[in-house]
C-alpha cells in the first residue's frame, strides 16, 4: 500500500502504523552521544532568560500607539476589506515597536503592505506574512522587511490619521540609544558574553532593528571587536562574503535576521545566540540556535 499521503490514524491502521514502526527510527542525541564503542562530543547548550523595563519615554508611546492599535481595531467603518487591512496594520506596528525604536518609525512611514490586496481573504494573506513568523514559506526572502501600518486613503480621516503615525514616527526615533532599554541590556549581556570568550550572533526581525544594534554595538563595544550586520538587504552571495570576512576577525559580533536562521553553518566562527527579538513562532528559536549548536 502507498502509505507516503495516508492518514494512519484511527483502529482500522493500527496495523499500517506498526508495519511503519519497523521501519521509521528517531534518533536524538542522547541516543548516540555513546553508540557503537565511540563517543560524540555534541556542544552542551546552556539557556538563559532576561527581561527589561521600559523607559518613562519608551512607555508613553507604547502607551499611544497600544490606544492607536485599539481605535484602529475597533473602527467598523469601511469595507471588510480596510477593517481587515486596520487589523494587520495594528499588528505590525505593536510588533516594530517592541523590536525597536527604527523598526517602529519604519512602519509608522511605511504604507501597509495588504492595501495592496483586493480581497479581505488575500488581506489577510499579506498580513500574516508580514506580522507572523509562519514557517511554510519555500523562502524567507523578503521576510525581514519592516512592514507598514499606513492603510492609506486621501480623505480628511486619513490625513489626519497619517498626521498621527508621523508624528508617533518621530517620537520614536528620538527613543535611540540611552532610552532604549532593551539596547542597553542588550549591549551589556553582549559585553559579558565577550569577556567570557564567546562570539555570538545577535538575532533581529526586521533589518531597521539589525542596523540600528549594529550600529549602536560598534559604539559602545570595547576597541578590538568587530560587528557586522548581515539582512536580506544584501544578495546571499554577499551575506556568505560578510560572514566569512567576520570570522577573521580575533574578537567577533555578528547581527543579522532571519535571512541567516536557516541553511547556514556558522559554528566555525560563532557559539552564542542572543534572540534580540523573539519570535512568535518557537521553532524559529530553534533554527536560529542549531546554526551554532551543532556538531562539527
Amino acid at each position: 500500500a502507498d502509505l507516503s499521503q495516508a492518514d494512519l490514524s484511527g483502529a482500522e491502521n493500527e496495523k499500517h502504523r506498526k508495519r511503519l514502526a519497523q521501519h521509521f527510527i528517531q534518533r536524538r542525541r542522547a541516543d548516540i552521544r555513546h553508540y557503537m564503542d565511540a563517543d560524540t562530543p555534541f556542544p552542551e547548550r546552556v539557556e538563559a532568560e532576561t527581561t527589561y523595563k521600559l523607559s518613562p519615554e519608551y512607555k508613553r508611546l507604547f502607551e499611544r500607539v497600544l490606544e492607536y492599535a485599539r481605535e484602529t481595531v475597533k473602527d467598523q467603518s469601511g469595507t471588510q476589506f480596510h477593517q481587515r487591512v486596520r487589523w494587520w496594520s495594528a499588528l505590525a506596528l505593536l510588533r516594530s515597536l517592541a523590536s525597536s525604536p527604527l523598526a517602529a518609525a519604519a512602519t509608522l512611514r511605511n504604507r501597509a503592505a495588504p492595501m495592496d490586496a483586493e480581497t479581505p481573504e488575500e488581506a489577510d494573506e499579506i498580513g500574516q506574512r508580514a506580522v507572523l513568523d509562519l514557517m511554510d514559506d519555500e523562502s524567507a526572502e523578503g521576510m525581514d522587511v519592516a512592514p507598514g501600518s499606513d492603510s492609506g486613503g486621501e480623505d480628511d480621516e486619513s490625513r489626519r490619521n497619517r498626521r498621527r503615525l508621523l508624528e508617533m514616527a518621530r517620537e520614536a526615533e528620538k527613543l535611540a540609544g540611552a532610552k532604549d532599554e532593551k539596547l542597553v541590556k542588550a549591549v551589556a549581556m553582549v559585553k559579558d558574553l565577550l569577556k567570557e570568550g564567546y562570539q555570538p550572533i545577535l538575532f533581529c526581525r526586521f533589518i531597521p532593528t539589525a542596523e540600528y544594534l549594529a550600529a549602536e554595538l560598534r559604539k559602545q563595544l570595547p576597541k578590538g571587536v568587530t560587528v557586522d550586520s548581515v539582512t536580506g538587504s544584501l544578495p546571499p552571495d554577499e551575506r556568505e562574503m560578510r560572514v566569512q570576512q567576520l570570522g577573521q576577525a580575533e574578537k567577533r559580533v555578528l547581527v543579522c535576521t532571519d535571512c541567516l536562521s536557516e541553511g547556514v553553518n556558522l559554528q566555525k566562527d560563532f557559539n552564542a545566540v542572543l534572540h534580540y527579538d523573539l519570535s512568535w513562532n518557537p521553532t524559529r528559536h530553534e533554527q536560529r540556535e542549531g546554526r551554532v549548536d551543532r556538531y562539527g
